[in-house]
């Protein structure tokens, strides 16, 4: 009673154990907790059930802690103990008379047997016990959870709040949001976990979520008394992650006081913010640097001290590099007028900072969980000029939208009302019949509306596919208003926020032609540049804070700069992959397999199986570019993951990769600090990996494994110095530039020279110091090269030239007759750094990649496949479109394109000169 007085505990029914069975308040407090978490993973019974069934079996109870204890206690731990008490629990476990009990039982044993740490036993200064109890569950090994199984997740309860956060990988990040799904909150984290495991490619950590909820009743109070539970509720639940967290001491990584270790050196956790969380990045680093934890205000990233990725808008300027590619390759001006409709409201981040990109965007509906906005005509200038006063205005929402502005027919409606009205005007734009509906029934007419663009800025799951029940979806909140993928009308989908469709649904709509990527592709602007931001942090600690700041400050649109390159690159190399879908399907089919064995689930992935495969080849299909996307992002993983495991992140040839990665101000000042970054080795690795991936297709690695019978790390490097001795880097960021018929013509170019570069390299030199040797000398002899002379050489090959020339030329006059060549992004005075579609990315030095796709091998030809035989005419179904091909990066190091066919290959750059020399 008194623990329970002062909030150390809470009374429920296992408190009877304290009572009954001589159990310390502190002990029961871990059986409350598995209890919780088994609950979270989905056991399907009650939690008075499942209380009373451990009331039940108090001999139970005792030998699980008694496990428990000489595992953790650092006073007590022995292993011969713990071993004598796992035999004991596994003969209890035989006397359990029903499958329930059982189930119940064995689930505790198992997940307090996955514990790798706790705070159970640590004390304060004081010798008070911590606030909250966190128990680190090596969930990879815990059978009884739903796939997939992240590496670890760290379950934290208290009788104030209860959360969990899961982590794909030691190193990894990813935000901590505010849940209002009690029950099922692990389930809500799960599926945000999985996409930012695939939307993490693009950066150093792997994908990490939590989620916390407030036990106390906040029903009656105002906004600023819920701010302060959920601040106090999130400040709990940040220190108890650090709890079991290692420090380090310089180089030496330190474990927790009073704590034993089973899962090795642990000393990476860092966090963002997310839904309900978008202030509090103050709030976790000031946990951290009170504990003085050695990342300091890195720990969260943005805050004060860091980069506000609304200011930046930087989350939906990188999605709609997405959006503006699709308008491109349909042939629409992404400059000129789009009728859009949304989900979400201008006072949030990704959907207001969407909506300003554009002052020709018509957005005639959109809705947030409080109204449905209409505005079925509506003056482009004019909205703009109000969507602009909504950002700006603290708080707002639909119903503070100015009526005067609004088009006739036009209106603000609230969820809750019993109907809404439609004006003709809204009917014909909507494309309904009914002269009112309810407000889920116009909901879902909105997202069904044929317009040129969706724009998902909110949080929800809205389109399901066709076969998918509600219930699969998982997101019961929305259930009512939720439309199936074949219902969809729009011409293209940008994916600001997370999980708006179903993967399932993705796909269908990209084979009835909608024009989409991934969530994970569109929205990783945010997570891109929270890590750069770490990463400075990290670089620059001991620089005096006011320095460091205007550090920050000084080079943050040359870090906006580089992230929205990097999601140029992907994009563009998803539009390789589905352009030449049909043929690369057999190379897919293979990656795919590859993946399989390196630990890719297909089916929860949703990747087609082998008679899937055969189906879509029969029918002269290809995989999807949602489908596509899974493929690329695995891939970069896996590459990084093979890279990291060899020494080629040290090798001193790659160590412009790890420079380029930093701003110029920053490398030229501080070279020594770069070189001695605490994660130089996966920053080089996951650049490589990028970089690699994305100018010559996932399946360039693989294939030269094959070949040569090579490691991943060693084919990466010939890549590497097959773009050194061509010089291509140049030439990669010319392509950066072009008209898309030019780069359709330039990609496979690249791609394949690299490619038989490559291959040469290797049967030359197949020992890496060999490769690296071999380099300057190589490099001189191409340098030398005369193109002119190429160019008026005789016979078939000045002939091909010539031809190439002529075609690239060409492409360029006619697709600048056609359509405007992309501007730079439109914004309103609030946004300070307003570029997107047109980006001139960074430099950086390249590398290779695994799976199905890329270049055509060396001696593929003009109408040849790979294998040289006439290649097939088929497209895609419902898509005549041409191949549409990708390339990479400028400098040194790249990040386009990804898997492209063979076809035919032609010259690398407009005109002639170097550049022509150097794909020739």
């Amino acid at each position: 009673m008194a623990a329970a007085w002062a909030g150390e505990t809470e009374l429920d029914g296992l408190s009877r154990l304290t009572v009954g069975a001589g159990l310390p308040v502190r002990d029961v407090a871990v059986l409350r907790a598995a209890c919780r978490y088994l609950a979270q993973v989905g056991l399907g019974l009650s939690r008075g059930y499942v209380e009373e069934t451990v009331l039940g079996a108090p001999d139970f109870a005792r030998a699980l802690l008694a496990n428990f204890a000489a595992r953790h206690d650092p006073d007590a731990a022995d292993p011969a103990t713990a071993a004598s008490a796992a035999e004991h629990l596994a003969e209890l476990l035989t006397r359990t008379t029903s499958l329930d009990a059982d189930r119940i039982l064995r689930g505790l044993r198992d997940v307090l047997a996955a514990v790798v740490r706790t705070n159970r036993y640590q004390v304060d200064a004081t010798g008070s016990p911590r606030p909250a109890l966190a128990l680190k569950i090596a969930s990879a090994q815990l059978d009884l959870l739903p796939r997939p199984r992240p590496e670890v997740e760290t379950f934290v309860c208290s009788p104030r709040m209860e959360g969990l956060h899961l982590r794909g990988a030691r190193v990894a990040r990813g935000g901590l949001r505010w849940s209002e799904r009690p029950e099922d909150f692990r389930t809500e984290v799960l599926g945000l976990v999985k996409a930012q495991m695939v939307k993490n490619a693009v950066i150093v950590p792997a994908g990490a979520k939590g989620a916390f909820v407030v036990r106390e009743d906040l029903r009656g109070l105002d906004r600023a008394a819920v701010q302060e539970r959920v601040a106090g509720a999130y400040r709990t639940f940040v220190d108890a992650l650090l709890d079991v967290t290692d420090d380090r001491d310089g180089d030496r990584v330190v474990h927790p006081a009073r704590t034993v270790v089973h899962d090795g050196d642990d000393p990476y956790l860092v966090v963002a913010a997310d839904k309900g969380t978008a202030t509090f990045s103050d709030l976790a680093n000031e946990v951290a640097e009170r504990r003085g934890f050695w990342l300091g205000d890195a720990f969260a990233s943005g805050g004060s001290s860091g980069y506000d990725h609304k200011v930046m808008g930087i989350t939906a300027r990188g999605a709609w590099v997405s959006v503006r590619r699709h308008l491109r390759e349909l042939g629409v001006d992404p400059d000129g007028p789009l009728t859009a409709v949304g989900v979400g409201d201008m006072s949030g981040d990704v959907f207001g900072n969407g909506m300003l990109l554009s002052d020709e965007l018509r957005l005639v509906a959109a809705f947030d969980h409080r109204h449905v906005f209409l505005d079925p005509d509506p003056d482009p200038a004019r909205s703009a000029a109000e969507r602009r006063r909504l950002f700006a205005l603290p708080g707002s929402s639909w119903d503070d939208y100015d009526r005067s502005v609004l088009s006739p027919g036009g209106g603000v409606h609230r969820r809750d009302a019993k109907s809404v009205p439609l004006s003709p005007q809204v009917r014909a734009r909507l494309g309904v019949d009914a002269e009112e509906l309810s407000p889920a029934e116009l909901v879902r007419a909105v997202l069904r509306a044929p317009v040129d663009l969706l724009w998902n800025g909110g949080i929800g799951t809205y389109v399901r596919a066709a076969e998918e029940t509600d219930a699969q979806v998982g997101d019961r909140a929305n259930d009512a208003v939720r439309v199936t993928s074949g219902e969809l009308r729009c011409r293209v989908v940008g994916e600001g926020g997370n999980l708006g469709l179903t993967q399932r649904a993705r796909i269908e709509a990209a084979r009835a032609g909608v024009a989409l990527n991934t969530d994970f592709i569109d929205n990783s602007a945010g997570v891109d540049t929270s890590d750069r931001e770490v990463n400075l942090k990290v670089l620059l600690a001991g620089v005096p804070r006011a320095e460091r700041d205007a550090v920050l400050r000084a080079v943050e649109d040359e870090v906006a700069t580089s992230v929205l390159a990097d999601n140029a690159l992907q994009a563009r190399a998803l539009s390789v992959c589905a352009a030449q879908a049909p043929f690369l399907l057999d190379r897919h089919a293979q990656l795919i397999g590859d993946l399989e064995r390196h630990g890719l689930d297909r089916d929860l992935e949703v990747l087609p199986s082998e008679a899937e495969v055969e189906r879509l080849r029969q029918a002269g299909a290809g995989l999807t570019r949602p489908e596509a996307a899974v493929l690329l992002a695995h891939s970069k993983n896996l590459v990084r993951e093979e890279l990291l495991r060899s020494d080629l992140p040290d090798d001193p040839s790659v160590a412009g990769v790890l420079a380029a990665y930093f701003p110029r101000a920053v490398r030229e000042r501080w070279p020594d600090r770069v070189a001695a970054h605490p994660l130089a080795r996966e920053i080089t690795a996951t650049q490589l990996a990028n970089d690699l991936v994305n100018r010559v297709g996932p399946g360039f690695l693989l294939r030269l494994e094959e070949r040569h019978g090579v490691p991943t790390p060693v084919a990466a490097h010939a890549y590497m110095v097959a773009t050194q001795v061509l010089d291509l880097d140049p030439v990669w960021a010319r392509v950066d530039d072009v008209p898309l018929a030019v780069e359709r013509l330039a990609l496979p170019e690249l791609q394949a020279a690299t490619e038989r570069t490559a291959d040469r390299l290797l049967q030359a030199h197949p020992d890496p110091a060999a490769l690296t040797a071999a380099a300057p000398a190589l490099a001189a002899v191409v340098a030398g090269l005369d193109p002119a002379a190429w160019l008026d050489r005789p016979g078939a090959a000045g002939d091909r030239a010539r031809a190439l020339q002529a075609e690239l030329a060409a492409a360029g006059r006619r697709r600048r007759g056609r359509l405007r060549r992309p501007a730079r992004e439109r914004a309103g005075p609030l946004h300070r750094r307003p570029r997107a579609g047109h980006v001139r990315p960074r430099r950086r030095p390249g590398p290779g990649v695994r799976g199905g796709g890329g270049a055509a091998p060396a001696g593929a030809d003009r109408g040849l496949t790979a294998a040289g035989a006439p290649q097939r005419a088929r497209s895609g179904p419902g898509r005549g479109s041409p191949p549409v091909r990708t390339a990479g990066r400028p400098g040194r190091g790249s990040r386009p394109a990804a898997a492209v066919g063979p076809g035919p290959r032609r010259s690398a750059a407009r005109g002639s000169g170097r550049r022509v020399r150097s794909a020739s």
